[in-house]
């Protein structure tokens, strides 16, 4: 008999025990959504929301517990939607909370970021001139009043590449200022190009970011130094007497000057009359290496010029000499043959006439 009320005792045990765990996983097991997943409303504006736990089973009713916008319980629903107005707590954290039909209740907060766009975005002057030929130059870029500071971008650009981007970090979630900076190279094409900085707040999905915000665009002035447009250096053959013209001509910023040098110290008089620019115009007197520096603010180049006279053609000279001695051998044996004792020429000198004879 008491085996009996033992194992009855026990029996009901277990079904207790098996009632209060089902009841547990019906109303704690469940999970709340919220469509979208991550919320984002700017300070003092408006956002919506839903929280949905159409999972659970046994809902007695579902609502939502906000200073912005809370609905209290609503009976017999499993989904409701919440619309959050004029939001001014930067760590306003709505929540969701869903009632069982045993009491048993269940909560959960809405992941919601409140934000505010920057008051200004400004870049300083960069320094002007840069050198192609320098070491990287420092662009700032200031940020003034902009919540939060982790969800914060900053994007450098030249022209129209973007040349750096910094993420901030922290969990600051109070309006911040800030001012960053990158280092940037320039090449003698980044003259004239336009350089500005560009924040934005960073949200996923991305379609939730607001619109960026750019400074004001600077004008980069770059200097480089000079390059010159034809061969640097040049071999040239021009006969003595001839007009030579050797270009020197070269790109660069601030424009080059040019300064030449001759093969003959003789001839640097020239240079101080009127060989100050970029191509040399001259008769051609003296044979040897000429040289054209141009030079600005950014730096030096010199081109050279090897001017020899030309190479004399001997083949042609041999054949006019050998002519020339053939001609003189011919008319020296002609005038062996048919000049006279008496110094003239007589083309009958040498033919045979036979003489006549009477018959016997």
């Amino acid at each position: 008999m008491k085996i009996q009320q033992w194992l009855e005792t026990t029996m009901r045990f277990f079904v207790f025990l098996t009632f209060i765990l089902w009841a547990g996983k019906s109303a704690h097991s469940c999970e709340i959504e919220f469509h979208p997943p991550l919320v984002f409303v700017e300070f003092g504006g408006s956002a919506t929301a839903n929280c949905d736990a159409s999972l659970c089973s046994n809902i007695a009713g579902i609502g939502w517990e906000s200073q912005y916008g809370g609905t209290g319980l609503v009976d017999g629903k499993s989904t409701l939607n919440v619309t959050l107005k004029n939001v001014k707590e930067w760590n306003t954290k709505p929540q969701c909370y869903v009632v069982f039909s045993n009491d048993a209740q269940i909560t959960k907060n809405l992941p919601i970021t409140v934000y505010k766009m920057p008051k200004k975005v400004s870049m300083p002057k960069p320094i002007s001139p840069m050198k192609a030929t320098g070491p990287g130059y420092v662009l700032h870029c200031d940020v003034e009043d902009v919540a939060p500071a982790n969800r914060l971008i900053i994007t450098w650009y030249k022209g129209n590449e973007m040349i750096y981007e910094q993420n901030r970090e922290g969990h600051n979630p109070l309006p911040v200022n800030e001012s960053l900076q990158t280092t940037v190279n320039v090449v003698a094409e980044d003259h004239g190009k336009e350089v500005w900085c560009e924040a934005r707040l960073n949200f996923s999905p991305a379609k939730q970011s607001p619109p960026p915000m750019r400074s004001v665009s600077h004008v980069l002035t770059v200097f480089y130094p000079p390059n010159f447009t034809e061969p640097k250096n040049e071999t040239l053959e021009i006969s003595f007497g001839k007009t030579i013209s050797l270009n020197c001509t070269a790109t660069g910023n601030p424009t080059p000057v040019y300064s030449w040098h001759f093969a003959d110290p003789t001839q640097e008089g020239i240079q101080k009359q009127n060989v100050t620019g970029p191509i040399l115009t001259e008769d051609f007197r003296v044979s040897g290496v000429y040289s054209c520096t141009a030079s600005n603010a950014a730096g030096e180049t010199t081109k050279y010029f090897n001017i020899n006279k030309p190479s004399s053609n001997w083949t042609t000279l041999t054949v006019i000499l050998a002519v020339f001695a053939t001609l003189g051998a011919v008319l020296f044996i002609g005038g062996a043959i048919f000049m006279t004792q008496n110094g003239t020429f007589s083309f009958q000198r040498g033919i045979y006439r036979p003489t006549s004879t009477s018959p016997i």
